[in-house]
């Protein structure tokens, strides 16, 4: 009997940890979520003037993000030091008309040597204000972040 109820007891309490998660997660409507080509087009500016902009074509162009905000899928160590810049072609992960992470492919030239980086950009807010980030520290929510620049 004291078996079944420490058994009860920890289902319980798992139930109250992934109830909490659960809660954690779907905090704030616009945390996290996805965005479509139109809603990614046009510039994107960060901290200390790094800049990001999308065009509806499927390329982009970067300049002044600092080094250390990305990881690349390829270089050990990355290129260049100090600020990048460079341009390519970006896509939604997957292929989907939305999606909360954005791919961006280099082409060479600027901090690139050659056509063979890749990196990530995730969706931390959307909405009014959209925010995009690059995700590069694990203990750390979210990275260096870009935010729309509304024209005007």
């Amino acid at each position: 009997m004291k078996v079944l109820r420490t058994c009860g007891t920890a289902a319980a309490g798992l139930l109250l940890c992934l109830a909490g998660t659960y809660a954690l997660v779907s905090c704030g409507a616009d945390e996290g979520g996805e965005l479509g080509p139109a809603q990614l087009a046009g510039a994107w500016q960060g901290s200390g003037g790094g800049r990001v902009e999308f065009g509806a074509d499927g390329r982009f162009e970067m300049s002044g993000i600092p080094r250390d905000a990305v990881v690349f899928s390829f270089s050990e160590p990355p290129p260049g030091d100090g600020r990048l810049s460079g341009r390519g072609e970006w896509e939604l992960d997957g292929g989907d008309e939305k999606s909360g992470t954005i791919e961006l492919l280099f082409d060479a030239g600027g901090s690139f040597p050659d056509d063979s980086e890749a990196t990530l950009l995730q969706v931390k807010e959307t909405g009014e204000h959209p925010v995009l980030y690059f995700d590069t520290n694990p203990d750390k929510a979210y990275g260096y972040e870009v935010r729309r620049v509304r024209a005007g």
